[in-house]
């Protein structure tokens, strides 16, 4: 797959307008985006469900961002666009370009995140204000891998998407598995109604 004409030109522009302190802050913002950090946010935010007892919500976010890594993976071995020109990159970096994994599983494991937080917590819902954290994170992440020549434009966009897709097939699931065990629990004491003396 070849990248279009605009991402030449948007990868051109920023190649021309490289800057410090931008440079280092956007190296910063990146590594937000990376396997690592995210596998942590995956543990923490489980960690924090699980002993609230939401144990439907830590698989949630774990069955997502894993099921997620492996979709981003096929799909960069199906595409096989090549990253932007070596020459270009200011990180170093290997592998096919199309989508973005910062960007996809950014959006898939904050979003994930801020939902999960958003459900759990009345506090967090009293101050919804501060959820803006995550798509403003999972936006730089996404510019960031731009600015380091590593990405182009449309794979960022296309990573974004499919991380949305991804969300939105992960929460009507958890919708799905809820209203089921729901009407399983409401048959079960009709079933024990039933059942007991007069």
């Amino acid at each position: 797959m070849q990248p279009f004409s605009v991402d030449h030109t948007v990868t051109d522009w920023v190649m021309t307008h490289r800057s410090e302190p931008w440079t280092s802050f956007l190296q910063f913002i990146t590594v937000w985006g990376d396997t690592l950090t995210l596998t942590l946010v995956v543990i923490g935010v489980a960690v924090l469900a699980w002993m609230a007892g939401r144990i439907d919500f830590a698989a949630v976010i774990v069955a997502g961002s894993l099921s997620g890594w492996a979709l981003m993976s096929l799909l960069k071995v199906a595409f096989t666009r090549d990253r932007p020109p070596v020459q270009d990159r200011l990180i170093d970096i290997g592998g096919y370009s199309f989508p973005s994994g910062h960007a996809m599983l950014s959006v898939v494991v904050y979003g994930l995140t801020v939902i999960i937080l958003h459900r759990q917590y009345p506090r967090v819902r009293e101050r919804a204000v501060w959820l803006l954290a995550g798509p403003i994170l999972v936006g730089l992440i996404g510019f960031s891998r731009i600015y380091l020549g590593v990405h182009w434009l449309s794979d960022v966009l296309f990573g974004w998407l499919f991380g949305c897709i991804w969300i939105a097939l992960c929460v009507a699931a958890h919708v799905q598995m809820s209203r089921r065990r729901q009407a399983a629990r409401a048959a079960q004491r009709r079933r024990k109604a039933q059942s007991s003396p007069s």
